[in-house]
C-alpha cells in the first residue's frame, strides 16, 4: 500500500474513525485503524470495537493499492504531529512509513489477519432504508440522548428506542427518572413498523458528525445493526459511515407513562427559566431540590443547611391550583435547555405525579419529570 495526501486531510479522516476505538478493547487488534488505499483514488480510513464502527474516505494519490492496521493512538497522535503539506504513507509487511518534508517515521503494524470484518461492509443483507434531514436528526439526538441512563446494569436503558413507520420515526430514551420523547418525518421505512434500541454513545458520535452535515441522512437497518451514510462540508467524503449494533432487550412501554389531561398548565419565557434555575439551583446542593411554586408568578427556590437559600419569582401565565413541586435541578436544566421554543409550557397533576414540558410552538418533543417527594 502507498499513497500521497494532504496532512488535514489524513488528521481529519483519522480523528473521526478513532472515535469508535475503545479504552475498554477486549481484543488487541481493536485499538487499530483500518486504512485502505483503494484503485479509485480514495483512502478509506476505519475503526470499530464491534459496537460501534466509524469509516470516512478521502480523495488521495494511490501508487499502490492495499490495506493495513496501524496503532489507533500512536498514528493519530503522528499525523497531528507532522507539518502542514503533502505527507506519503507506505504500508509492507510488519510496518508502514510516514513521509513528511525531510522526516521519515517507521511504525510497526498490526495482524491484519486478527482485523475483524466491519459490519458495515455487509451492505448486501436484507433490510430497509430510512433517509432523515440531518439537521432535523442532530436536533432530535441532542434533546434524547440526555435522558439515556449511564448504568449498564440496565443496558437496554443506556440507548434510544428508534419506533419507524413508514414516513415517521419516534425516539425515546429515559433513566428512570426523566423520559424524552421525539418525533420526526423520515422518508422510507419498513413495510411494517419496526422498534429497534441503539446505543446513546453510538448516537452521540453520529450527532457529532451531524455538525457539519447537510441535506439528508441515510439510515440503512440490517438485521442486527444500522449504518448511517453521512454527508460532511470539508475535506470528508458524503460516505462517511457511523454504524452501530442494536441492544438486545425490551424497551420499556413509555407511552403509558404519559399521562393526560393534566389540569394545571404553566407557560413561561425558556431562557428566563432556565436561567433562574441556574441561580437558584447553586443553592440546591447536596443532591437537594429546587421547588417550583406554581401560581399566578412562578416562585423558584432552594435551600440547603449549612450552605444557603435562594428564591426568585418569574412572570408566568398559569392556569389551576396553586401548588409546589420539586425537581432535581440538573434533570430540570437538561429538560428546559433540550426546546428550541422562546416558551416553555409545563403541566402537571400535583406536587406527587410526573410533570411534562413541552415547547409552546412545537410540541414535537416531550420531556417528562419525576418530581422530588418533599419531606
Amino acid at each position: 500500500m502507498k499513497f500521497r495526501c494532504e496532512r488535514d486531510n489524513l488528521v481529519e479522516a483519522v480523528q473521526f474513525a478513532s472515535r469508535a476505538i475503545s479504552n475498554r478493547a477486549t481484543l488487541p487488534v481493536l485499538s487499530g485503524l483500518r486504512i485502505e488505499a483503494t484503485e479509485s483514488g480514495r483512502v478509506r480510513i476505519a475503526a470499530t470495537d464491534l459496537e460501534l464502527t466509524m469509516e470516512t474516505s478521502f480523495e488521495a494519490g494511490v501508487d499502490d493499492p492495499g490495506r493495513v492496521i496501524v496503532p489507533g493512538r500512536l498514528f493519530g497522535e503522528m499525523t497531528k504531529s507532522l507539518a502542514p503539506g503533502q505527507v506519503s504513507v507506505a504500508g509492507s509487511t510488519g510496518e508502514i512509513e510516514i513521509g513528511s518534508g525531510r522526516g521519515q517515521f517507521r511504525v510497526k503494524t498490526l495482524v491484519a489477519d486478527d482485523y475483524p470484518a466491519l459490519p458495515i461492509d455487509d451492505a448486501s443483507a436484507e433490510g430497509f432504508d430510512v433517509a432523515i434531514d440531518s439537521a432535523e436528526l442532530a436536533t432530535a439526538l441532542s434533546q434524547v440522548i440526555r435522558s439515556a441512563s449511564t448504568d449498564e446494569s440496565r443496558q437496554v436503558l443506556t440507548g434510544v428506542l428508534w419506533e419507524i413507520e413508514a414516513g415517521t420515526l419516534t425516539l425515546a430514551s429515559t433513566d428512570s427518572y426523566r423520559l424524552g420523547v421525539r418525533t420526526l418525518k423520515v422518508k422510507g421505512g419498513p413495510t411494517e413498523a419496526r422498534k429497534v434500541v441503539l446505543p446513546a454513545r453510538a448516537l452521540g458520535e453520529l450527532g457529532r458528525a451531524l455538525q457539519g452535515a447537510g441535506g439528508e441522512v441515510t439510515a440503512g437497518f440490517r438485521e442486527n445493526m444500522v449504518s448511517f451514510s453521512v454527508a460532511v462540508s470539508g475535506a470528508l467524503s458524503a460516505d462517511s459511515v457511523v454504524g452501530s449494533r442494536f441492544i438486545e432487550g425490551e424497551f420499556p412501554n413509555y407511552r403509558q407513562l404519559l399521562p393526560e389531561d393534566y389540569p394545571n398548565i404553566l407557560t413561561v419565557d425558556r431562557e428566563a427559566l432556565l436561567e433562574v434555575g441556574r441561580r437558584v439551583g447553586l443553592l440546591a446542593q447536596g443532591n437537594l431540590p429546587v421547588k417550583l411554586r406554581l401560581d399566578a408568578e412562578l416562585e423558584i427556590s432552594a435551600h440547603t443547611p449549612d450552605v444557603g437559600e435562594g428564591q426568585e419569582v418569574l412572570d408566568a401565565e398559569y392556569q389551576g391550583e396553586p401548588f409546589v413541586i420539586a425537581f432535581n435541578p440538573t434533570f430540570l436544566g437538561d429538560g428546559i435547555s433540550a426546546f428550541r421554543s422562546d416558551r416553555v409550557v409545563l403541566t402537571a397533576g400535583d406536587g406527587l405525579k410526573p410533570a411534562i414540558l413541552r415547547g409552546e410552538e412545537d410540541e414535537s418533543f416531550t420531556y417528562l419529570l419525576m418530581p422530588v417527594r418533599l419531606s
